[in-house]
């Protein structure tokens, strides 16, 4: 017969042993470990916008911010070829693009993006368009994702390290900032 007290040690010895199991049993995500925020391209492939392996710059942008963000996509060509370097660009059209309309502005960023190539190309830089999807976000999982609620009236950026971890947050960017924030991660 086990005396009340041996059974009361038999118990706290469970107790440790079950906490030291669930040291070693894998959590789905670890401490430091990202989610990941993903989103589709113009043709429907899927996107991980905080990716790993390269730095990932991800741009707010809205119709509205057509100039604005030419500019800032213009300041970041000379970054474009690098292999550890991705330039994801998220398009607000919440609301503004009802569904049978949606394929034509798909078309519309198709023809622009083929133009980028042709402009980087003449520039020498070698464009990888895997590495700098545009993701027209017609209902808002993305831009919600990367805490981008509000519609804005100014560029903004997320920066990400080769781990999909964010590092940096900027509102109201200007071509300038974002070389200087481009140069001091790579």
């Amino acid at each position: 017969m086990v005396s009340t007290s041996s059974r009361i040690s038999l118990a706290r010895m469970g107790i440790f042993l079950l906490a030291g199991l669930a040291l070693f049993v894998p959590s789905p995500a670890r401490a430091g470990t990202p989610e990941p925020i993903s989103g589709q391209d113009v043709n429907g492939q899927a996107v991980a916008v905080n990716g790993k392996g390269h730095f990932t710059v991800v741009m707010y942008t809205n119709p509205d911010l057509e100039d604005e963000s030419r500019q800032i996509t213009l300041a970041l060509d000379p970054y474009r070829g690098r292999s550890n370097f991705s330039f994801v660009r998220v398009v607000d059209l919440r609301g503004d693009v009802p569904a049978s309309m949606r394929s034509m502005v798909r078309g519309q960023i198709r023809k622009e993006q083929v133009k980028e190539a042709d402009r980087l190309k003449k520039a020498g830089v070698s464009y990888v368009s895997d590495l700098s999807p545009i993701i027209p976000d017609f209902s808002g999982s993305t831009l919600d994702a990367l805490g981008w609620e509000d519609t804005y009236e100014n560029i903004h950026l997320v920066v990400y390290d080769t781990h999909g971890r964010e590092i940096k947050r900027l509102e109201s960017v200007d071509p300038k900032q974002a070389t200087k924030v481009v140069d001091s991660i790579l």
